[in-house]
C-alpha cells in the first residue's frame, strides 16, 4: 500500500470498459429508436457518483437532449385557488357565527366557521413536470401537449435522475417515485395518442435505484416493447472489465517479482496477482481496484487484505440474500426474489453464474481460511499457471522420446491411457498427449531416462498439476518454485533451438 492512501475507480475509467460501454450503447441505441428508457443500476453506485456519470454519457449521445433540473432549482408557481361553488348564490348570505336567538331548542351551536383555502387540484401538475415545463419554457399544463405535437421540430431526450427526486411518498403503501411514473406513463399515451413515427417522439431516460420507483414500475414497463426499453445492471461487468481495470493499474505495480528474476517469472507473477483479485471481487471493479492496490501478490497476506478492504465498505454488511439458481444469471435482470439483494450489492450476476459479494462468505464464522476463498484462488491461478504447464509437459513428452529406452509403441501401450485412433501406426502422436503423471511414471519405471533439470521440472509439474485439479492453493513456496524451474526450463530450451 503507497502510505495510507488507495486509489478508487473513477467515473471515467468505470464508463470506458467493454462491457459499460456495451451497456451504454444499448441505452443509447434504444433511445435513438424512440424508446423510452429506463436504467436500474445498485444502491451503491448510486452512492460513489459512478450513475451520475453514466446517466451524463448516455444523455450527451443524443443530439438533442434535456436535463430536468434537481428539486428545489425551479419554484412551482402557486397553483389557483379555484372557485367556490355556488359562489354567487350565498355571497349576499350574512355570516351567522355565534347568534343566539334566545330560544333553546337542544341543538349545539357549532363551532366558529373559518375560511380555509381550497385543496390543491389532485390532478394538476406535480413538481418534476412543473421543472420540466420551465426548462421548456411552457406552461406545466402544456408540457406533455407541446412535446408530442405533430408539428413539434424539437424531440429531446428528457434526462431524469430518479435518485434526486423529493422523497414524497404516494399511496397506501408510501411508493417513491409516483411523479416519475407518472410522467413516464402520460408521456407514453400521448405519443400513442398522437401516432408519432419512432423518429419523431421525444423520449424519456429515467436513471436511478430500485427504492427511487413504484415497485410495479419496471415490469410495468418491460410490456410497452414498442415505446419502452428496460435496461438492469445485471451481468453488465465482467472477466473481460475486470482484467482491462486492472491491466492499466499495472504502471505501480509492487509485486514482490520487483525483488528479482526474469520476464517470464515476472509475467506469471503479475498474471496470477490480476486474475486472483479479479476472481476474488467478482463485479464489484471498485473492490477490486482496492484489494490490488493493497495486496503484494503473496498468498500469505491475501486474507487480511481482503479483510481491511471489506471492512472499509458497507456492502454486503448484516444483508442476507435468498436462495440463488444457477439459471438466474442469464436473464437480462434479476429475478424479483433477488432484487433487494441485488440492488444492496449483494448478488450479481457474473460470467453466466450468479455470485455472492466476498462480504457475505468472508465471514463465515469458521476457522481458518473460508472454503469460498480457496475455491475461487485455486480457479484463478489454475486459468493463469494451466497454460505454462501444459506447454511444459509437450516439450518435456518431446523431450522423452529421445531419451526413450523402449519404443514407443511400446511407451503408448504400458503408459498412455486415452491412446488416439491412430496409436498403432503413428505412436509418437498418442505419445505427445500423455499426461504429465504417466511420463513420470515412465521415468521412474527406467523406460525414459530424462536428465535431472527435466526430471525435477517434470515432478514440479505433476504436483502443481494435481493441486490445482483437486481445487488446492499453491502457497507461495511451491508457487515460486514452478515459476523458477519454468525460466530456467525456458532459457536452457531457448539455448538448444
Amino acid at each position: 500500500m503507497r502510505g495510507s492512501e488507495v486509489r478508487g475507480l473513477t467515473g471515467e475509467e468505470l464508463a470506458a470498459l467493454p462491457g459499460v460501454r456495451g451497456q451504454l450503447d444499448r441505452v443509447t441505441a434504444d433511445l435513438a429508436a424512440g424508446r423510452n428508457c429506463l436504467w436500474l443500476l445498485p444502491d451503491d453506485m448510486v452512492v460513489a457518483g459512478y450513475a451520475e456519470e453514466l446517466h451524463r454519457t448516455v444523455l450527451a449521445g443524443s443530439p438533442e437532449h434535456l436535463q430536468v433540473a434537481e428539486p428545489g432549482a425551479v419554484r412551482a408557481e402557486p397553483v389557483p385557488v379555484e372557485p367556490v361553488p355556488y359562489a354567487h348564490l350565498t355571497a349576499d348570505v350574512p355570516l351567522l357565527d355565534g347568534f343566539d336567538d334566545g330560544f333553546d331548542i337542544g341543538w349545539d351551536l357549532p363551532g366558529p366557521r373559518r375560511e380555509s383555502p381550497p385543496a390543491p387540484h389532485a390532478g394538476g401538475p406535480s413538481e418534476l413536470m412543473t421543472r420540466l415545463a420551465k426548462e421548456l419554457s411552457v406552461d406545466p399544463g402544456r408540457a406533455v401537449d407541446e412535446l408530442t405535437a405533430p408539428g413539434a421540430h424539437w424531440r429531446p431526450v428528457i434526462g431524469i435522475r430518479a435518485w434526486l427526486e423529493p422523497d414524497t411518498r404516494h399511496g397506501t403503501a408510501g411508493e417513491r417515485g409516483h411523479d416519475v411514473a407518472r410522467l413516464v406513463r402520460a408521456l407514453d399515451a400521448a405519443v400513442k395518442d398522437a401516432g408519432l413515427l419512432p423518429e419523431q417522439r421525444p423520449r424519456v431516460l429515467v436513471t436511478g435505484r430500485l427504492r427511487d420507483l413504484p415497485p410495479q414500475l419496471p415490469d410495468e414497463l418491460e410490456l410497452e416493447l414498442a415505446t419502452t426499453s428496460v435496461h438492469w445492471w445485471w451481468g453488465t461487468v465482467g472477466r473481460l472489465d475486470s482484467a482491462t481495470l486492472l491491466d492499466g493499474l499495472r504502471g505501480a505495480d509492487r509485486h514482490r517479482a520487483a525483488m528479482g528474476g526474469t520476464l517470464l517469472r515476472t509475467r506469471v507473477l503479475r498474471a496470477l496477482r490480476s486474475e486472483v483479485v479479479g476472481e476474488l471481487c467478482g463485479a464489484d471493479l471498485a473492490l477490486a481496484v482496492d484489494l490490488f492496490d493493497r495486496w503484494d501478490g503473496s498468498d500469505r497476506s491475501l486474507d487480511e487484505c481482503l479483510r481491511v478492504c471489506l471492512a472499509a465498505r458497507t456492502t454486503g454488511q448484516g444483508i442476507g440474500c435468498p436462495p440463488v439458481s444457477g439459471g438466474s444469471a442469464l436473464l437480462h435482470k434479476p429475478p424479483s426474489a433477488l432484487r433487494e439483494a441485488w440492488a444492496r450489492g449483494v448478488v450479481q450476476a457474473w460470467e453466466g453464474r450468479p455470485r455472492l459479494h466476498p462480504a457475505l462468505w468472508h465471514a463465515d464464522g469458521g476457522e481458518g481460511r473460508p472454503d469460498q476463498l480457496s475455491v475461487l484462488v485455486s480457479q484463478a491461478q489454475a486459468r493463469v499457471l494451466m497454460p505454462w504447464i501444459e506447454d511444459a509437459r509437450r516439450r518435456l513428452a518431446e523431450l522423452a522420446l529421445s531419451y526413450a529406452n523402449r519404443p514407443v509403441r511400446e511407451l503408448v501401450e504400458l503408459h498412455v491411457r486415452n491412446r488416439l485412433k491412430d496409436h498403432a501406426t503413428r505412436p509418437e502422436r498418442t505419445f505427445l498427449c500423455a499426461e504429465a503423471s504417466e511420463l513420470e511414471r515412465a521415468c521412474l519405471r527406467g523406460h525414459v531416462s530424462l536428465p535431472a533439470d527435466e526430471r525435477l521440472l517434470l515432478a514440479t509439474v505433476v504436483r502443481a498439476r494435481n493441486t490445482l485439479a483437486h481445487r488446492k492453493v499453491l502457497p507461495d513456496d511451491r508457487l515460486d518454485d514452478l515459476c523458477e524451474k519454468l525460466t530456467t526450463a525456458d532459457l536452457r530450451w531457448g539455448r538448444d533451438t
